[in-house]
């Protein structure tokens, strides 16, 4: 299972309780390399590249944007700010405790470049 590349408006908190998961995170500053749809658009907080198989003809920003990894195993935590991009693979079966704590405005200026 496959959570496509997006940010959320509020803080999240994610305990792992079973099983693995990959996170791929991007500071909202690389908001422009990661192809949003528009703020109009059904998708939109979601990027438009397929992060499984780039199309680096359609988006060459791409090539640009910075990213962090990390594996998720069973009694990890993993904080997300406000705005910062996830994208989540499911590495086996596994499922987590999330909780949201209100929104911080740190990060609103990059987001905001990007039409949101």
């Amino acid at each position: 299972v496959i959570a496509e590349n997006h940010f959320d408006a509020t803080r999240n908190m994610v305990a792992l309780m079973g099983g693995e998961r990959r996170y791929i995170l991007s500071h909202p500053n690389q908001c422009e390399n990661l192809a949003l749809y528009p703020r109009d658009h059904p998708s939109s907080r979601h990027s438009a590249v397929d992060w499984s198989k780039p199309d680096f003809e359609e988006f060459p920003q791409f090539l640009d944007a910075r990213v962090n990894e990390v594996v998720l195993q069973a009694g990890d935590v993993l904080y997300l700010p406000t705005m910062w991009f996830h994208h989540i693979i499911s590495l086996d079966l596994n499922f987590q405790c999330n909780t949201r704590s209100g929104v911080s405005n740190e990060y609103k200026s990059h987001i905001k470049e990007c039409g949101f």
